[in-house]
């Protein structure tokens, strides 16, 4: 396995802060008075002081004249002994020159300093050049970083360890091995099999670059993040080992689950692995929770093995000896509460005026009403307005009753199974919708992934049936208005009717079939009762509710259908699909399905918190139930082509 893989591409090993941990915790002193970094006078020191510094310096050029050790650090067979001396001798002047040159960065000595840009010299070719893309170093003079730029490289790596991301640092590094494939740089990068091929002094490094922490534990951490939502691990909101004990206590008798080994220590909590000794993980549950003390802060979860270990198994045994692991108890803290209230708040407030500004802007497109307005507005008469105000209400009742119907759908499984909600906070979008419907978070874990499913499908279940009844009704009291009655209606687009096959084949429909409104001019307005329009709005909505992205209610029925690695795939499925498809569509359409990912990746992109059981699956009938849901939600969403 290269070690670039190792560092990089295995789960997300590398971060900001590895890259600062990588220099042996850089950092530089700072002058308070000058604002920047000053440079170094005699005053600052005590004559013991410059005793130690010029002595440390000697051992430091003393390890640096090893050639051997250099190239052993480095491994690269085929390199230039004279770019190597070349590179030992800048480097021995640069130290030379140190009593000179700019402070270290704020919090380290300069001899941790210079040790810092020896582990930096002592790095791969190819991580080194990584390192010096990411900071913005390179240049078309500098292409690749000399001896003499390492130490500003690692003030700078210091410097700007909090504003590269993961991405920027992975990025990097592949495109400096893409680099140095490309070009002859006179050194032969050496890519080990795996993290034992290594030798101790390089292992020991990777060590300091993850945080003390060995790759596959990293790797570990990565997967279980990835699959438990970032409210399981707020900070200083965790399980702790004394919460872990109790419950070790508590299964000292074997009568309830048999533990086996020691506790594993995850992101936010602990796993426990053994043999579960009830019939069933609903038992295992409450006996559990009966032992346990009331006060207890912490919770059990009995759940699939989300570690590598678990889901991949032992990597010395043959493939075809791994069996199916058993499940393990996972204990986590109870409070699983959202840390961004506020934004919530502000999001319902910003919703309430896109959908206020929805519900106007649908009776653009009816010029009879906008003279009407106008000619009125002139003379004084303010009657035509107040009629106006209560139009526009008479779209944003009906879909408030929609959204009532998706929330009662929630609040009546959430009461039945006694788990708890938070309040609803209503998400904004401009453009052809009012808003993107509620994100209702859950505070408390349901039983088993079948309350989690029916929290899930009810709610956008009853509210597309409220949305199609609406437009059912609209479109009803459409086609039998009165030309003067018309002229009040509010008007959509046929652009935007066809962003829907379902809604706009209702739509033909009613007025006579065979494309009889949507093979028009798509800038052509058609006039709607309110509740139709509602209605097209709400159908759009609560389809949406039920993509399976993140923490949406589609996101819940994927987890409950296909265990926590499975959403994953889907979810990240339907992310690509998504995205790529707004390169194909008109861009009325690619506009607002754009819109919609974006907003969904900022507002809905987290993991749900576990339920106490996730090991029983659901049952067949509501399989059936959740993929004819997801089969109407894609027949409002696919537009008409």
């Amino acid at each position: 396995m290269k070690i670039i893989s190792i560092l990089l591409l295995a789960n997300h090993v590398w971060t900001p802060i590895a890259a600062f941990q990588l220099i042996n915790s850089l950092s530089v002193r700072f002058d308070p008075k000058a604002g920047r970094r000053g440079k170094l006078e005699s005053s600052l020191f005590v004559k013991s002081d410059r005793e130690m510094l010029e002595n440390e310096m000697y051992e430091t050029k003393e390890a640096i004249s090893r050639l051997d050790d250099l190239e052993a650090a480095i491994n690269e067979e085929d390199s230039d002994l004279t770019i190597l001396t070349e590179e030992v001798k800048t480097i021995e002047e640069q130290l030379n020159n140190l009593s000179s040159a700019p402070l270290p960065p704020e919090g380290l000595s300069m001899p941790e300093y210079k040790r810092s840009v020896l582990a930096y010299a002592k790095l791969p070719v190819s991580l080194k050049l990584g390192l010096y893309l990411a900071l913005g170093m390179n240049t078309d003079t500098s292409p690749y970083p000399k001896a003499s730029d390492y130490a500003e490289i690692v003030s700078q790596l210091h410097e700007k360890r909090q504003t590269i991301t993961i991405q920027k640092l992975e990025d990097s590094v592949k495109e400096a091995q893409r680099l140095l494939k490309i070009k002859d740089s006179g050194f032969k990068v050496v890519q080990p099999r795996d993290l034992k091929d290594l030798d101790d002094e390089t292992q020991k490094v990777i060590s300091e670059l993850l945080d003390g922490k060995s790759v596959d534990q990293v790797r570990n951490d990565n997967a279980v993040k990835q699959q438990l939502g970032r409210v399981t691990r707020k900070d200083g909101i965790t399980a702790t080992q004394k919460d872990v004990d109790i419950l070790l206590k508590t299964l000292e008798d074997k009568t309830v689950f048999a533990v086996r080994g020691e506790p594993e220590e995850i992101p936010g909590g602990y796993i426990v692995r053994g043999a579960c000794r009830k019939e069933n993980a609903d038992d295992l549950i409450s006996e559990i929770d009966k032992k346990v003390p009331s006060d207890w802060e912490s919770q059990v979860s009995y759940m699939p093995d989300m570690t590598l270990e678990g889901m991949l198994g032992n990597y010395d045994v043959p493939t075809e000896q791994l069996s199916n692991p058993d499940p393990v108890l996972m204990v986590l803290n109870k409070d699983f509460s959202t840390e961004s209230g506020w934004i919530f708040q502000v999001s319902s407030l910003v919703a309430v005026v896109t959908s206020f500004y929805f519900a106007v802007h649908s009776y653009v497109g009816n010029t009879d009403l906008a003279s009407k307005l106008a000619e009125s507005s002139e003379l004084g008469d303010f009657a035509a307005l107040d009629q106006f105000n209560g139009q526009i209400f008479s779209i944003l009742g009906p879909l408030a009753i929609i959204q009532i119907f998706h929330e009662l759908g929630h609040f009546a499984i959430a009461t039945k199974d006694k788990f708890e909600t938070g309040p609803p906070a209503l998400i904004p979008m401009i453009g052809p919708l009012p808003n993107l419907g509620f994100r209702t978070d859950i505070k408390t874990s349901p039983r088993n992934l079948t309350s989690l499913f029916d929290f899930a499908f009810l709610g956008p279940f009853l509210g597309l049936f409220a949305a199609l009844f609406c437009l059912t009704y609209g479109l009803q009291a459409t086609v039998s208005a009165t030309p003067e009655m018309m002229q009040t209606f509010p008007t959509i687009s046929v652009a935007e009717l066809r962003c829907s096959t379902l809604a706009s084949s209702m739509v033909d429909y009613f007025f006579g079939g065979n494309g009889a409104v949507t093979s028009a001019s798509l800038e052509s307005a058609v006039a709607l009762h309110p509740f139709a329009v509602a209605g097209f709005a709400g159908i759009l909505i609560q389809a949406l509710e039920t993509l399976p992205f993140g923490a949406t209610d589609g996101g819940r029925m994927s987890l409950a259908l296909f265990g926590r690695a499975g959403n994953i795939v889907v979810g990240g499925t339907t992310w690509l699909f998504f995205l790529v498809a707004t390169l194909f569509l008109n861009s009325a359409t690619a506009d607002f399905l754009l819109g919609v990912w974006i907003i969904n990746n900022f507002a809905q992109n987290d993991m749900e918190i576990p339920c106490r059981d996730e090991t029983t699956n659901v049952d067949i009938f509501r399989s059936i139930a959740g993929f004819s849901l997801w089969f109407v939600a894609i027949l409002a969403l696919v537009p008409v082509q």
